[in-house]
């Protein structure tokens, strides 16, 4: 038998230190009364690149501050991807694009129509406005003086010529995209404030760790649960070549997304019990729904090549001495390109006017990367700009599960992308959007020709090809342990799992829809508000 030695007991043990973790660990220590142990497989994010906002294009490389998931095959040529999960403090914040997309009232009041009761707009504005520090300063939808900063990018010439050219299709122009739920256009509002990237760890985290009653372990891998009956008591981990026990006098809380979330309690002998059986693990409690019901979103790309090789962005940042220009200029001021989010301007739109709001998300950058190196995003040799498509609020089902019962064992993800005749309307609307946008005047004087996916791709089924072969997925995974009023429902509106005592989820895993385009900030509120249930169960 393998010998664990037990650590400290404290009252509140939370699995993950990413967008969610950090904020319910900042609001569960927030009461000196409180011990919070918070666990991390992944490192500290010190490494300066991590502040940087460009600087994901390194952080990004590598296994050292990512999980990459390999997925089973889900196009009719076999197409396969990785799913990127940060593994490091702050977890996703800390190395994804930075879009601070929130999703809008009518997507938080839809969970309470599914029987969600607390979810609503009503309760999840006040989070938001408590946890904002926005450029464009306080108002009645967003905050002002929080701890988490949001800003835009400087308007350059291309994204300015982007937007008056969306506004010419028909898309209201607006300063802040979060603030309404029409077709828009306007500039990303992003996790950047004066020029440095704003994650959980730095905004929530980081002030928490002063405190003595929270404790902080790194490079700790929880592998399972602990019970006594139908009680959660602890985690059993990994840690310096160790296995400890850590132990919960209230409650384990799972906030380690989407994927890991989903294996940890299947490890644990929570889930489908076909599942578990051929995983070699015993049942401890049957829940159907573990694994099931995610909801991830799939883009469609296209880029335009620029007449002028030195217009826009693309000629200041496509050689190694370039960049380190830029990067020595971004020291001095902390401005231009280095210091913007992954895409500049935002667009929402209706793939057909008979909807009543939004229901794709557009994104444009105006630097073009590199056609034959796309996924290890190299920036193009020749000047352009990137449009990237997807659908806000897929149906199409995919699910999550363990492989085995180590923890080392990869997941089985079979994603499923366009599977409802909905999707599959929204997605081939997509490239003639973007497509509409780079023809008017006078962005199209600059254009010289559509890079990718060109021409030949252009009917209804030739762009949904196009999508599910070369598309990729948008990082956004939600429902795995999606909350509901059901006994099937994985967890209950509070964030209690079904079927056992003293263990929560608190991350976007719990989402049974998604709540418009990212999830970054959906997952800070879902942390905030599982301190709230938490604080007042106990």
């Amino acid at each position: 038998m393998r010998h664990f030695v037990v650590d400290d007991i404290y009252d509140y043990i939370i699995v993950g230190a990413g967008a969610a973790g950090s904020v319910l660990a900042n609001r569960l220590s927030a009461d000196p009364r409180n011990s919070v142990l918070l666990l991390e497989y992944g490192g500290s994010d010190r490494n300066p690149m991590h502040h940087v906002p460009k600087g994901f294009f390194f952080t990004l490389r590598g296994d050292r501050y990512v999980y990459r998931y390999p997925t089973k095959p889900f196009s009719p040529q076999g197409a396969t991807e990785l799913w990127t999960r940060g593994k490091v403090s702050g977890g996703s914040s800390t190395v994804n694009g930075m879009m601070y997309v929130r999703g809008s009232e009518r997507d938080y009041d839809g969970l309470v129509e599914r029987g969600n009761p607390g979810w609503g707009w009503e309760d999840v504005l006040p989070i938001f406005k408590q946890m904002e520090r926005h450029v464009l300063g306080a108002s009645s939808v967003r905050g002002g003086y929080g701890p988490y900063g949001v800003s835009f990018a400087e308007t350059d010439e291309v994204s300015e010529l982007i937007l008056q050219a969306g506004e010419a299709t028909g898309l209201k122009r607006v300063d802040d995209v979060n603030a309404e739920d029409v077709e828009r256009i306007g500039m990303t509002p992003s996790s950047v404030w004066k020029g440095r990237r704003t994650s959980s760890a730095t905004a929530f985290l980081r002030p928490a760790l002063k405190r003595r009653n929270l404790t902080y372990l790194t490079r700790t891998r929880v592998g399972y649960l602990q019970f006594s009956g139908r009680r959660v008591t602890g985690v059993l981990a990994q840690r310096k070549g160790r296995n400890v026990t850590f132990r919960a006098r209230k409650e384990v809380i799972l906030s380690g997304g989407t994927i890991e979330s989903t294996m940890l309690l299947e490890r644990s002998g929570i889930g489908r019990p076909d599942v578990l059986h051929a995983a070699g693990v015993k049942l401890r409690v049957e829940s159907p729904n573990v694994g099931e019901r995610v909801l991830e979103q799939h883009g469609v790309a296209m880029q335009v090549k620029f007449k002028d090789p030195l217009f826009g962005l693309t000629s200041r940042v496509n050689s190694f001495p370039k960049q380190m220009w830029e990067g020595a200029k971004y020291l001095l001021n902390r401005k231009g390109p280095v210091a913007d989010g992954g895409y500049n301007v935002l667009a929402a739109f209706k793939s057909s006017p008979e909807l009543e709001r939004p229901d794709v998300q557009g994104l444009f950058t105006p630097i073009a990367l590199d056609a034959e190196s796309f996924d290890a995003v190299k920036v193009a040799k020749h000047a352009g700009a990137m449009f990237m498509g997807y659908q806000i609020r897929p149906t199409t089902e995919s699910s999550i599960h363990i492989s085995g019962r180590n923890p080392d064992d990869l997941p089985v993800i079979e994603p499923n992308y366009f599977g409802t005749a909905e999707d599959k309307d929204a997605t081939a609307s997509i490239l003639d959007r973007g497509r509409r946008i780079f023809a008017q005047q006078p962005l199209s004087e600059f254009v010289v020709e559509e890079e990718f996916p060109g021409a030949s791709v252009s009917s209804r089924d030739e762009v949904l090809n196009y999508a599910i072969e070369t598309g990729a997925t948008i990082y956004h995974g939600v429902g795995a342990n999606a909350m509901g009023p059901h006994d099937e429902d994985v967890v209950d509106p509070t964030l209690r799992v079904r079927g056992v005592e003293g263990l929560r989820v608190a991350d976007v895993s719990v989402l049974p829809v998604q709540v418009a385009g990212n999830t970054a900030a959906a997952a800070m509120a879902i942390g905030w508000r599982a301190a709230d249930f938490i604080l007042s169960d106990n």
